[in-house]
């Protein structure tokens, strides 16, 4: 179309659309004028007015057929229909509120359960990388070749620089590391700076550059010249109030001067979207014992790497595989007792972890309740649809075509779906800020997750599609009425209705099926945890508050006597705070995920690696008390066992059963590793999960602080009530002996990482049981309308089988049979779906099985107990028909 056409027919157009009346106005102007011109011309020829108009009306054509093609050339008569379709379909929803209150609640409840945990799936799986040309970014891990040890992909210093230098499938191959410093806040109290350790090609290999000033050069990354540092966004916005003038002056970390040497932009943190984002970025500050080959194994270096153009991850894999042998052949003792291997796995699925399993798990139970929604709602479409029919055969009759109808209907359905979407996304919204604190802690990229305009856009394209799927069948089938019998119908039931009966049945089925598999994943999920809680710790871990301390030289870090000394000072003063009801000192706690394992040797005997190595904890002697630890035999520690006296140490009854099996442990003697002296078992308590509930017990032995050195000091308390009300005057007591005690990390209570650890399992089953309950009511919803709909229906026939002496009890019971059916089928159905399904939640499942009888008859009888329940009332109003009045209304 020309330019100039478009400058005419659009104008047109739009006003066509938005100025109906004056446009049909000038149109009823423009046919008349046309008429007028022609009789005139015809009164000018000698013919009489009134036979010139009859005249001029047979050659016009009709004057409603002109101005209905005038009307389709200005191209706008769907939208126009639409229009009209809309506000109809409005004008009926007014008029049948109770339908359209259920209808709009069942889908939000769908609709915006769905968009919650889909927001969260986006977040944390889908969404790509904050980073250009994301898929070309790797993590190249290394795990044992044997499986000999749990590792995390994580890689010693060494090796990544012989990757870095020797590796050419990769543009560029960075490394990173976790960190912190100590420091002051702005009021000079101590605070943990969170850092990242990154090498200088760190920024360069995610293309990303500082906002202000520069990255770090390679000379940078070697110890002696690595005291330099960017700061994050936050971070300098905190501590330097936004100054553009920070670059160049210094940061105290571990009381030292770092130059900063630049900051960077707004939005970047890496690790991606964490719940504590790091405040700084520095050097990894290399060592000789790092750049050389020795006895060092330190693994806490993740490399990551952007992968040459055309160069594919296998590629890159067999690469770096091939390079991993060489270098094992090279330095043969480097990793004795098994040797290392490395592959590369794209960044994105490094980042994401294990999170995809269970989020999908959760995404694909909301999808099936917005499933049963969706059939429910279909089902009260279907029964309002049948009311409707003398309405619909009204309008064929008066020359509404069959695709006019089904489209005015799935305008209907459609204008329901974005309704219900509209308050879905409220409750989403809602949803959303109720579920993240509930999120299991280190979920990946958790602080990203929001309705943002992509999860919006989803969800209205999820309604609109949701919309046409429940509205297309009675569309169809109302788009084609049997005009007489509706007519003569008079909306009551037909012969023709048993294909409508079969269809509300069969959509209740699908509910229930649907509902039996959400309910059987439920109760799977909740037996599952239930029986992880009841294996619990071995220990009371209720009421206890730790705190760690950071050793300096300034706070008693010196070692031997000195620190010994000092942490009991320390232990003295927070054990006189009020509200302390017992101290103790100890490294590392149990639940905390921290561990000091130790080769053991008894008699002759080796016991190596962590399998079989004993789990070592430097205590006070107050320490077995504090924690309740049960005592089975012998004695615990006193204060004694110093330095001088005779080394003794409690050991666990797992330790006992390992070392000495078939014998009694009390009275034998052990060498731990590194140690030259043996020492004499004391006591021996029973096993504790110190690596929670999930895990098995290890060996353990409890040593006293006194024989031994720590490297710091855990002091763990027992409190009355809440252990963090005390917090503030146990720091009073750590800085009345030392006010410059720096205060490791956060401070937690031991139930705290106890949650921490059961927490991806509680979250799964409170949704899970949350959407199980949801979906068995929207489908008890189901039951419910489609049993009411067909009792009035039927309200003749029930009449006349009690006019002929059917008993009330009777039709109750036929009533009840009708739901028996419908619930039945659903159930069979459903169990059949659950046990296919069930198999794929072996893995989050402990100490259950998927298929576990016991868990389908309960989830089962469930079902059945709410199926019946929603029967109840429709079957009741059916049998108190009054005979004389409904064949009256008939």
């Amino acid at each position: 179309m020309r330019p100039q056409r478009w400058l005419y027919t659009v104008p047109l157009r739009l006003r066509s659309l938005f100025r109906g009346r004056a446009v049909e106005r000038d149109l009823d102007d423009e046919v008349r004028f046309h008429l007028e011109t022609q009789i005139d011309r015809l009164v000018a020829r000698g013919m009489a007015r009134g036979e010139a108009r009859s005249a001029a009306l047979r050659r016009f054509g009709g004057v409603e057929q002109k101005k209905e093609e005038c009307r389709d050339m200005r191209r706008v008569r769907l939208v126009d229909e639409l229009i009209r379709n809309v506000r109809y379909a409005l004008r009926t929803f007014r008029k049948a509120p109770a339908f359209t209150a259920v209808a709009l609640l069942t889908l939000a409840l769908g609709i915006g359960a769905s968009t919650t945990i889909f927001s969260i799936v986006d977040a944390v799986v889908l969404r790509p990388l904050p980073f250009d040309e994301p898929g070309r970014l790797v993590a190249v891990l290394e795990i044992p070749n044997q499986g000999t040890a749990p590792m995390g992909g994580q890689t010693a210093p060494q090796t990544f620089l012989d990757w870095r230098a020797q590796l050419a499938s990769f543009e560029g191959l960075a490394a990173f590391s976790g960190a912190s410093f100590e420091g002051r806040d702005r009021e000079g109290h101590p605070e943990t700076i969170r850092a990242t350790k990154i090498t200088s090609n760190f920024l360069a290999v995610v293309r990303v550059a500082p906002m202000l000033g520069r990255p770090f050069t390679s000379a940078e990354e070697i110890r002696g010249r690595h005291r330099v540092a960017i700061l994050s966004y936050g971070f300098w916005q905190r501590r330097f109030g936004g100054d553009p003038a920070v670059v160049g002056r210094t940061v105290a970390l571990n009381d030292e001067p770092w130059e900063v040497v630049g900051v960077m932009p707004a939005g970047f943190e890496y690790p991606v979207a964490t719940s504590r984002p790091p405040d700084v970025y520095v050097p990894p500050g290399f060592g000789e014992k790092d750049l050389v080959r020795g006895t060092a194994l330190n693994l806490v270096w993740t490399a990551i790497g952007r992968l040459g153009r055309g160069v594919s991850i296998q590629q890159a894999s067999n690469e770096v595989d091939r390079l991993s042998i060489a270098l094992e052949a090279q330095y043969p003792k480097w990793h004795p007792g098994g040797g290392l291997r490395a592959h590369c796995v794209p960044l994105q699925q490094h980042v994401v972890g294990s999170a995809p399993s269970w989020l999908f798990m959760l995404l694909g139970a909301v999808a099936l309740v917005l499933l049963i929604a969706c059939a429910n709602v279909a089902n009260l479409m279907l029964a309002r649809a049948t009311v409707r029919r003398p309405e619909i055969a009204i309008r064929a009759a008066l020359g509404a075509s069959r695709g006019a109808i089904a489209r005015a209907l799935l305008v209907e359905s459609v204008l329901l779906s974005l309704g219900g979407a509209a308050l879905g996304l409220l409750l989403a919204f809602a949803g959303v800020r109720a579920v993240i604190p509930w999120l299991p802690p280190g979920l990946p990229r958790a602080a990203s997750i929001a309705i943002d305009l992509r999860v919006l856009a989803t969800a209205i394209s999820a309604a609109l599609l949701v919309g046409v799927g429940f509205g297309l069948v009675p569309a169809l089938q109302l788009s084609r009425p049997n005009l007489s019998a509706a007519v003569k119908g008079g909306g009551r039931s037909t012969a023709g209705d048993t294909g409508s009966h079969r269809l509300h049945g069969a959509l209740v089925v699908s509910e229930v099926a649907l509902a039996v598999v959400l309910v059987v994943g439920a109760f799977l999920l909740t037996g599952s945890f239930a029986r992880l809680m009841q294996i619990g710790a071995g220990f009371d871990y209720t009421h206890l508050l730790f705190v760690a301390l950071h050793r300096t030289e300034t706070s008693g870090g010196g070692g031997g006597a000195e620190a010994r000394d000092y942490t009991e000072r320390m232990l003295a003063a927070v054990s006189a705070v009020p509200g302390i009801q017992a101290g103790a000192v100890a490294g590392p706690l149990p639940l905390s995920g921290q561990f000091v394992n130790k080769d053991v040797t008894v008699g002759s005997r080796v016991f190596s690696g962590l399998a079989v190595g004993i789990e070592h904890r430097l205590v006070t002697p107050e320490y077995l008390k504090v924690l309740r630890l049960p005592l089975l035999r012998g004695r615990h520690l006193t204060d004694d066992d110093r330095a001088g006296t005779q080394p003794v140490v409690v050991i666990n009854e797992a330790a006992a059963r390992m070392y000495w099996p078939g014998q009694e442990a009390l009275g034998q003697r052990l060498l731990v590793e590194k140690e030259t002296v043996e020492r004499f078992v004391v006591g021996i308590i029973g096993d504790i999960r110190s690596f929670g509930p999930e895990e098995p017990v290890r060996p353990e032995s409890y040593i006293p602080l006194a024989q031994g050195a720590a490297g710091g000091a855990v002091l763990v308390m027992r409190t009355p009530g809440d252990p963090l009300k005390t917090l503030p005057a146990v720091k009073a007591a750590i800085w009345s002996v030392n006010k410059h005690q720096r205060i490791s990390g956060a401070v937690f209570t031991l139930e705290q990482y106890m949650e921490r650890l059961v927490a991806q399992r509680r979250f799964n089953m409170t949704l899970l049981a949350l959407f199980g309950v949801v979906g068995l009511v929207i489908a008890a919803v189901g039951v419910f309308g489609v049993l009411a709909y067909q009792v009035a229906q039927r309200t003749g026939e029930i009449a006349v089988r009690m006019a002929l002496g059917a008993s009330a009890i009777g039709v109750l019971l036929m009533v009840l049979r009708r739901a028996g059916v419908l619930v039945g089928l659903g159930m069979a159905i459903g169990t059949g779906f659950a046990w296919y399904f069930s198999r794929l939640a072996r893995a989050f499942l402990f100490q259950i099985e998927p298929t576990d009888p016991r868990v389908f008859a309960a989830a089962l009888a469930v079902v059945a107990c709410a199926g019946l329940a929603a029967a109840v009332v429709p079957a009741r109003r059916a049998a108190s028909v009054d005979p004389l009045v409904a064949l009256r209304r008939e």
